[in-house]
């Protein structure tokens, strides 16, 4: 007989199951979601989008928003002991605040049957592969027969074993005709077309035109790459590329193509131009460049100071989380930056869907692009997260994050093609009242 436990009690109970790493995380998460409350779009009046979170999913007849703490304390009161534990083993394995050894739950209840024992294991296997039964086979097996069709060598009459000339590949070049075929337009007059003279002219001319005529009528299997390409830009073919439909491609030297040049920005100048809100600093770009944390930091703080900042490029930089919450507070504050860069850096999947959630206050940012990060996963529920920040965004419209999720991929792309088309009825608008 199990007895009811009050809400403390299953609460005790369900934390008793958590280990000290669980707990932790469990603590991050919570702050985590409560910093959702201080980003609100400007509208927040407007209905929600179709898919939003908890929308639409029921609970013992009520909607997963209307319930509080204290509703989901009744819940866990009424969870058996089972359950409790279900609830403890469900993670998600993509997330990343839980280490690796700890993303799943343990499966390996069943208790160890001895030491390992190699005889014993080779022993045991090659008797389960003589119980197991063959497959089955459409012809049967008899010794000295084959099955399937069976290999039979040419005649020599059919190889004809003469003195014939051969190209490079081994073909015999006296019985090789031209791919070449012309098709004479049937709406023309039959008086004023000379067969004889097309194929004459077909006849005498030299291979290395038919090359060129083949890639100028598309004939590109025939040919290779280097021909047809030729044949299109109106090059001349030679002995690198192959004058004959069997020529071979042969090796040429690579085009030497020059490093980008050193980032030569000059991060203090850019700071103190920032700090005294320069008009005529709309972009900084510190690309690739080894800047200290500090330097980071306050360039940050400048631009959020900024009225004019409309582009911010700090991609490679090795910027991690300590530096990207001032990001934060610069969405939310700049009514000017429409370009924001942060990619191949160390910032966390939480931290970017911060940054999203940050640019719904102003929603001024047209461009964020945030790929190649630490954490490659985002992990479902980050991707949710953001895809639903972009589906209440109208003002995005590129965004540079790789989503493994079939679903966020395709709202976010519906979700950037609604704002491209609100873009282009306003210039049609604008453009109209002009």
């Amino acid at each position: 007989m199990m007895l009811t436990m009050t809400r403390g009690a299953a609460l005790c109970l369900l934390l008793s199951k958590f280990s000290a790493a669980h707990l932790d995380i469990l603590v991050d998460l919570l702050y985590y979601y409560a910093e959702e409350k201080s980003f609100a779009a400007p509208g927040a009046a407007r209905k929600t989008p179709a898919g939003s979170r908890g929308a639409g999913v029921k609970l013992y007849g009520r909607d997963l928003r209307d319930y509080d703490d204290n509703d989901l304390e009744n819940l866990l009161s009424k969870l058996t002991p089972e359950e409790l534990e279900d609830l403890n083993n469900d993670f998600d394995p993509d997330n990343s605040l839980l280490p690796p050894s700890q993303r799943c739950r343990n499966q390996t209840e069943k208790e160890p049957t001895g030491p390992f024992q190699r005889e014993k294991l080779l022993q045991f296997l090659e008797e389960s592969a003589k119980k197991e039964e063959d497959w089955e086979e459409a012809v049967p097996y008899n010794p000295g027969v084959k099955r399937g069709k069976v290999w039979q060598a040419k005649d020599e009459e059919e190889k004809g074993g003469g003195d014939d000339e051969v190209d490079s590949l081994g073909r015999k070049l006296k019985d090789m005709e031209m791919p070449i075929e012309v098709d004479l337009d049937d709406d023309e007059d039959e008086d004023d077309i000379d067969d004889e003279k097309f194929e004459k002219a077909l006849d005498r001319a030299p291979e290395r035109d038919l090359v060129d005529l083949a890639g100028i009528l598309g004939m590109h299997n025939i040919l290779n790459q280097k021909q047809y390409y030729n044949a299109l830009k109106g090059k001349t073919q030679d002995e690198y590329t192959g004058t004959s439909f069997t020529g071979i491609v042969k090796a040429f030297a690579p085009h030497a193509i020059p490093d980008e040049p050193v980032n030569q920005t000059n991060v203090d100048d850019c700071i103190k131009r920032l700090e005294g809100d320069d008009e005529d600093l709309t972009e900084v770009n510190i690309n690739n460049m080894a800047v200290s944390r500090e330097r980071i930091r306050n360039l940050i703080k400048a631009a959020a100071g900024s009225s004019h900042i409309e582009k911010l490029s700090m991609a490679g930089v090795e910027m991690k989380d300590s530096e990207a919450r001032g990001l934060v507070e610069l969405l939310e504050s700049s009514p000017s930056l429409k370009v924001l860069n942060v990619e191949s850096n160390d910032i966390s999947p939480e931290m970017l869907a911060k940054l999203l959630r940050a640019t719904l206050k102003t929603q001024v940012l047209t461009r964020f692009h945030a790929d190649n990060q630490r954490a490659s996963v985002l992990g479902n529920q980050i991707e949710m997260d953001m895809m639903l920040t972009i589906e209440e965004n109208d003002s995005l419209l590129r965004v540079g994050i790789a989503f493994q999720s079939m679903e966020a991929r395709h709202r976010v792309s519906e979700a950037l093609e609604r704002n491209l088309e609100r873009v282009r009825l306003r210039r049609l608008e604008t453009s109209s009242q002009a």
